[in-house]
């Protein structure tokens, strides 16, 4: 499975359909992340994940 393969430092899954590079990431608009013009929504079974993740690095 790629998601196994990729260090979880810098990738994280927000979505089933979804993961991402946190390294890319420009904002993140309550639960949805930026990149540039395009917006990926973070699932609720990621929120909590994904907010710590935020809470630990940002805040």
């Amino acid at each position: 499975m790629l998601e196994a393969k990729l260090p979880e430092t810098d990738f994280m899954r927000i979505h089933r359909s979804f993961i991402v590079n946190l390294n890319c990431v420009n904002t993140v608009d309550r639960y949805r992340v930026v990149f540039g013009k395009e917006y990926l929504p973070v699932s609720d079974q990621y929120k909590d994940k994904f907010q710590k993740f935020l809470n630990e690095n940002f805040l």
